[in-house]
């Protein structure tokens, strides 16, 4: 009597292999991207410290100037992943803005912070999915 597998039993266990695979494939791929959101929450708050600071210094000098551009402060944020955009509705007597990072390659999954370090989040990272300003 030879021993070993018929050709029935190894497609039913490769069928099986198959259907694990397809269910766990998109929730590693969830889950990864989650992971990765955390890069942008960690420069998300760097940048909202270096925002504030721009604002007290700009209040300061009694001359604040609309920030557009984030090249202006003096954080190092990584770019290969995320984009970091600011919307600055500050004055020089309130403080009202909110800096985006969207994921480069895939709209789904974007993080937001406000002035008072209020956090929004995609639905695809567990948030609300609508962004402040639209």
């Amino acid at each position: 009597m030879k021993r070993g597998f018929t050709l029935l039993e190894v497609l039913i266990v490769v069928i099986i292999i198959g259907i694990l695979a397809a269910i766990a494939l998109p929730q590693y791929a969830s889950t990864l991207e989650k992971a990765r959101s955390s890069e942008a929450l960690t420069a998300l708050g760097s940048l909202r410290a270096a925002v504030e600071r721009y604002w007290y210094e700009q209040v300061a000098s009694g001359s604040y100037t609309a920030l557009t551009d984030l090249t202006k402060l003096d954080v190092n944020v990584n770019e290969t992943k995320w984009t970091y955009k600011i919307t600055d509705n500050n004055t020089i007597t309130t403080k009202s803005y909110y800096i985006t990072a969207d994921r480069i390659g895939n709209s789904n999954y974007w993080v937001q912070i406000n002035q008072d370090g209020n956090i929004n989040k995609s639905t695809a990272l567990g948030g609300t999915g609508s962004k402040w300003g639209g």
